[in-house]
């Protein structure tokens, strides 16, 4: 791959690397430098890069983005930098009508943050699945193509995933 491909490359791909990331650590501004690295990995090897299927190279990037955003939640200055970004949701929240519902509001928050951490922990597939279908609005036949499921597996993967965050939800509010 030349450098002409990759910029073509990394145009059509960022958004897509971004999304998945800031699924994965629950933050724009982390997410946006799991995808500055993993476009760094991607430009040292990119002369071994096969540009021939469009296939391939988007599922590349979901695989690169998922395991660097893993990486990410693991290393110990990221709790720093997520904390930072707290403090700008907690903001959001002060400019609302009373306290009870900013606090209501950072407290759906955190049991959305917890229930997407552990259907990813829980099984990956289908948080990849819910990720790609729900949240960026990617087609269920293309998502088949991309994971080698059937249009109606990547369905039930939805409504699987969709059924356990609800569950994990009404518990995690419930303690």
């Amino acid at each position: 791959m030349n450098s002409e491909e990759f910029n073509t490359f990394y145009r059509r791909y960022y958004k897509v690397s971004v999304k998945i990331a800031n699924g994965i650590v629950q933050s724009r501004f982390t997410a946006e430098d799991v995808t500055q690295e993993v476009f760094s990995y991607f430009y040292e090897i990119k002369e071994r890069l096969d540009a021939s299927s469009e296939e391939k190279l988007h599922a590349l990037v979901v695989w690169k983005t998922t395991n660097k955003g893993r990486d990410y939640l693991r290393k110990s200055y990221v709790k720093r930098e997520v904390m930072f970004d707290n403090d700008v949701a907690e903001l959001q929240y002060r400019t609302t009508e009373s306290a009870e519902a900013a606090l209501l509001g950072l407290e759906k928050q955190k049991y959305l943050s917890m229930a997407f951490e552990g259907l990813c922990r829980k099984n990956l597939i289908n948080y990849m699945i819910f990720m790609r279908v729900v949240m960026e609005g990617v087609s269920t036949e293309e998502v088949a193509r991309e994971f080698g499921y059937t249009r109606n597996n990547v369905n039930n993967r939805v409504l699987r995933a969709r059924k356990w965050l609800l569950a994990e939800i009404l518990r995690l509010e419930k303690e």
